[in-house]
């Protein structure tokens, strides 16, 4: 047997950046989406209840979307072989 624990490392490595990405990265987007969210109503750090924001709520749902597009994303990759299987539908290069 041969191991190359060059290559052994750097696919761990992947595997973590991908794994912080997912599993830190995600959260973290849809927390600042939360903050500038409630920071563009204007009813937050003192401010006086009618100031709003709207570039920041903009910001807020831009960040939502993107949070959701990626979970989407994940479903469709982890069940793209079952689609393709049930609908004929090829996600990401299956079935070419």
């Amino acid at each position: 047997m041969n191991f190359d624990i060059a290559q052994m490392a750097l696919s761990a490595g992947r595997v973590l950046l991908v794994g912080l990405l997912f599993g830190a990265g995600l959260p973290a987007l849809f927390a600042i989406g939360m903050r500038l969210q409630s920071a563009g109503t204007g009813e937050v750090d003192g401010e006086a209840p009618g100031t709003r924001r709207p570039l920041l709520t903009v910001a807020g749902w831009i960040l939502f979307a993107l949070v959701i597009a990626a979970v989407l994303a994940g479903v469709l990759f982890i069940t793209r072989l079952s689609i393709y299987h049930y609908f004929g539908i090829s996600l990401f290069g299956v079935g070419k």
